[in-house]
């Protein structure tokens, strides 16, 4: 069989000639030859290029090349290197961010705060860089508890406004790690999915990951909401999701025209990745209703997942006098371990006791999933075994919103 040459360009509208030779184990690669290459091919290709790793992929740059001239620009050779040298700024305000490990058990939030407000720094698209922001702390997130590559994770995110994205810019952002992939990460707890393809198709589902069992819904640690919500984001949006795993890639559209809910998926046996990568992409200044989509969100999670019980204990009515409050501040970056903290120390000990509490999210515009996962999942369901409400104040409909869906499948399953 002739083997497979690095392919001429790597966008994203044909990611498979790429994803294809990548998963050959080439030896090496001229970047030069590539031209043009995305942010998410350099990604791709630098979480198997790290030298502080088995090492399998070297890469040459020709100097007068396009694309080597913007994988300098954006940090490639460092994030390759060995850790420790000198870092590079972060990026530049508006069009790009320089590609960054993400190290097992770091947080994920303040690196997706940073990426979102320096790649849309515009108030005008608050709703785009939230979503943005979203979409980052979950991918980041499945790498740290997912993928068991010692090395941590790759991301890299840009403003396209040329080339393919000439009449419509989009936001890019890549994640990549060589780790175990996604179905050997679900075979953990799902031992009948075997077929990588179903695997994949199946990681889009809510509540499927490796943390807990099917027909579960959720561990103090993870909500398995990850994927379903990037997933229906890229429909909402009219964007452009990738994901490639050992053995399959998924390729999912959104209906730029907002007339098809479901977008286009395939699914290819052919194209994979040596661990995962994951690429999302969305207009860059359409106007987005966050508020709405999450709301949107919510109910079709809600249509998936089983119910335990019809009695509400998240009440967003006024607390009856004396009730403790809490107000629950995260100064605009999420920290989840610290969330899940003052869970244990302040509201366990109370519900244990039948004390009902308050939470006050006054002033906080949106939580992600994971953040109100760490604040209540084990809060929430020692209220509904104690029979004692956990009183919310002062939710914006966004927040409202991912509360509601965090009580759709903490009492369920």
């Amino acid at each position: 069989m002739t083997p497979l040459i690095a392919p001429m360009r790597a966008e994203l509208s044909d990611p498979i000639p790429l994803l294809r030779w990548l998963e050959t184990d080439p030896a090496s690669v001229d970047l030069g030859s590539i031209d043009p290459i995305e942010m998410w091919g350099l990604v791709a290709i630098a979480a198997l290029s790290r030298r502080d790793g088995d090492g399998r992929l070297r890469v040459r740059f020709e100097p007068n090349s396009g694309s080597c001239q913007f994988a300098r620009a954006v940090g490639f050779e460092g994030v390759i290197d060995v850790p420790g040298r000198a870092s590079s700024p972060p990026g530049e305000r508006g069009r790009t961010v320089k590609l960054a490990r993400i190290q097992r058990q770091a947080p994920t939030e303040p690196a997706s705060d940073e990426i979102s407000r320096l790649l849309v720094p515009e108030p005008a698209f608050e709703d785009t860089r939230r979503t943005l922001y979203y979409v980052l702390n979950e991918l980041l997130r499945n790498v740290v508890q997912h993928s068991h590559d010692p090395l941590g994770g790759i991301v890299g995110a840009q403003l396209n406004r040329g080339g393919r994205n000439a009449t419509q810019p989009m936001v890019q952002v890549a994640v990549a790690d060589a780790g175990i992939g996604i179905p050997t990460s679900l075979q953990g707890r799902h031992k009948a999915l075997t077929d990588p393809k179903e695997a994949l198709a199946r990681s889009l589902w809510p509540h499927i990951s490796s943390a807990f069992d099917e027909g579960e819904t959720g561990s103090s640690q993870n909500a398995g909401m990850g994927l379903f919500f990037i997933a229906e984001m890229t429909k909402l949006v009219g964007g452009r999701l990738v994901v490639a795993t050992r053995g399959a890639m998924l390729k999912l559209e959104g209906d730029s025209h907002f007339e098809d809910p479901h977008g286009r998926m395939t699914l290819d046996a052919s194209a994979g990745y040596p661990g995962t990568l994951v690429t999302f992409e969305m207009p860059a200044e359409a106007e987005q209703d966050y508020e709405g989509m999450i709301e949107t969100i919510r109910q079709r999670a809600k249509e998936r997942t089983p119910r335990r019980a019809v009695h509400k204990w998240l009440s967003f009515e006024s607390p009856p006098a004396g009730t403790l409050k809490f107000v629950v501040k995260h100064t605009h970056v999420e920290d989840a371990a610290r969330a899940q903290s003052f869970a244990e120390e302040k509201l366990v000990p109370r519900l244990l006791k039948r004390e009902a509490v308050a939470l006050d999210f006054v002033g906080i515009p949106t939580c992600t999933q994971s953040y109100v996962h760490a604040l209540l999942y084990e809060a929430l369901r020692l209220a509904w075994a104690r029979k004692t409400p956990v009183y919310i104040l002062n939710a914006q409909p966004a927040v409202r919103s991912t509360l509601e869906l965090l009580e759709n499948y903490a009492l369920g399953g």
